[in-house]
Parts: structure tokens; sequence; C-alpha cells
């Protein structure tokens, strides 16, 4: 369970950071918006996540970065719109936009290698992320 994991982890570390893809970008959004787990969590990565909805922009309660790609069904631009507007009013979210990009990008580039750049800067733009929230 939830619990377990955040136990276990708070008997090794003060702190952790998470990342998450696609659905699992919804699970980095619950990390960060319930206080049984951001007690720990102290910061996390959306890529191009898919599954969430407009209220649980409000329950972010810890630094969020949102790797979006450029078109993407699942993270429609009123649903980012959302939590734009949430995040940028609490100070809690950053979001950059890829270029030439489509939902996925971060774990399958489709060997364009435009695509493949944008994903490399995707990943170094999280790695930056977790060290100035660390």
């Amino acid at each position: 369970t939830g619990e377990k994991f955040i136990t276990t982890i708070k008997e090794q570390y003060q702190s952790i950071q998470v990342i998450g893809t696609c659905y699992g970008a919804k699970i980095v959004i619950h990390l960060l918006a319930h206080p049984q787990f951001s007690s720990i969590v102290k910061a996390g990565v959306a890529a191009h996540p898919s599954f969430l909805v407009k209220e649980e922009a409000k329950q972010i309660k810890r630094p969020i970065l949102f790797l979006c790609a450029e078109t993407d069904p699942s993270f429609t631009p009123d649903l980012r719109q959302t939590f734009e507007k949430e995040l940028s009013s609490n100070g809690l979210g950053t979001f950059i936009e890829y270029p030439g990009t489509q939902h996925g990008f971060l774990v399958r580039p489709h060997g364009s290698a435009d695509v493949s750049q944008q994903r490399d800067k995707a990943v170094q733009d999280a790695v930056q992320f977790f060290k100035k929230n660390l």
C-alpha cells in the first residue's frame, strides 16, 4: 500500500522527489496532493500527463514541473490552462512545452532527431528541477 511505502521510505530518507509519465503523472499529482505523502515527497515531475481532472490542480501542495508535449489529446489546452492558472497563482507549478512533440515523447521519441533532442532537453530540465528542489 501507499502508506507502507511511505513508512519504509521515511525509515531511510528525509525526503524524495518523484517523476511520472502518462498515467504515472497522475500518481505524482496524488503524492503531491495528499498530506500523508507530501510530508516526504518534496517535488515532482509530470511528463505528458493523462487521466487528470481539473479539481486536482487545487490539491497540489508541493512544487511540480510539467513536461508538456506540443500536441497532447490527454492534456488538452483547456485542462493545461486550468493547471497553469491554479499553479501559477500559488507558485508551485512550472510548465515547459517541447515544440514538435506529441503525447509520449519522453518515452517514445519515434526515431525523429528533433523529437529526440526535445526528449533529451526534457530530461535535463527534470534533473535541474530536482536539483533546485532538493
